[in-house]
């Protein structure tokens, strides 16, 4: 008997059947709530399922650290934003761009812009969470909305000083408990009315610690400590804009 290894990579066969799979079990009840959802601007059915299309194909081609239930929320939330005046979508930790295309189709639709910041991530072993910012920006040429992306290199402590115009949502996936602290503390007072900081690190232990710690959002953020949904239950954490 021949031993067939089923290549499992971005783009094969297996990617699209494991994400049809997740497509109708454990994504199920995300996809219908995304498809029936009722936006701040008209967006016909038509266009929900070819949005919807086009983060199925991203997902089949590019490596992501998300499952679509995730990233459908985070979109969600942008679009039920659309038409706000300067509306401004933030990503701190691009990944290898899966996300970056995805909510740049969003934020597009929505009339907004999108900050990418990279953070330049440390690699934690070959190839696994961290791409070059060169590669993100092929993978949203490709697969999403360039036009309405700007890209800033570097240190968020070096970069997030300079983000000084108001956010409407925040999406973090840094890994680090540090740059957590960096990112909240700089982006989350930023957040106008009816926003929300969403953060994909409330699976690590030291994220939730920190999140938890009142002297931290007291001493570091300079507000008072915010009802978190998810916090010490589940992946995707979603903070709503200060009070």
């Amino acid at each position: 008997m021949f031993d067939v290894q089923l290549r499992r990579g971005p783009g094969s066969i297996y990617r699209r059947l494991k994400s049809l799979q997740y497509l109708v079990g454990r994504d199920r009840e995300a996809v219908r709530d995304f498809v029936g959802s009722s936006f701040a601007t008209a967006l016909p059915l038509r266009n929900r399922l070819r949005l919807f299309r086009r983060f199925v194909t991203t997902t089949n081609h590019v490596r992501a650290y998300h499952t679509q239930t995730e990233i459908l929320t985070v979109a969600d939330r942008i679009l039920r934003l659309s038409g706000r005046a300067d509306l401004t979508v933030v990503e701190a930790g691009c990944g290898k761009g899966a996300s970056t295309a995805k909510l740049s189709l969003a934020t597009k639709l929505a009339g907004g812009r999108l900050l990418v910041l990279d953070g330049r991530p440390v690699h934690f072993r070959a190839g696994a969470f961290a791409g070059t910012l060169a590669s993100v920006q092929r993978t949203v040429a490709r697969f999403g909305a360039i036009d309405v992306c700007e890209f800033h290199k570097g240190w968020f402590a070096d970069t997030l000083p300079a983000v000084t115009r108001p956010l409407d949502v925040v999406l973090l996936d840094v890994d680090l408990v540090a740059s957590t602290r960096t990112c909240v503390k700089f982006l989350y007072p930023r957040l106008r009315p009816g926003g929300v900081l969403f953060s994909q690190d409330g699976h690590l232990e030291a994220t939730v610690a920190l999140l938890r710690d009142a002297r931290f959002w007291r001493d570091d953020v300079g507000v008072e400590p915010p009802a978190i949904r998810g916090l010490g239950t589940r992946k995707l954490l979603e903070i709503p804009a200060p009070a």
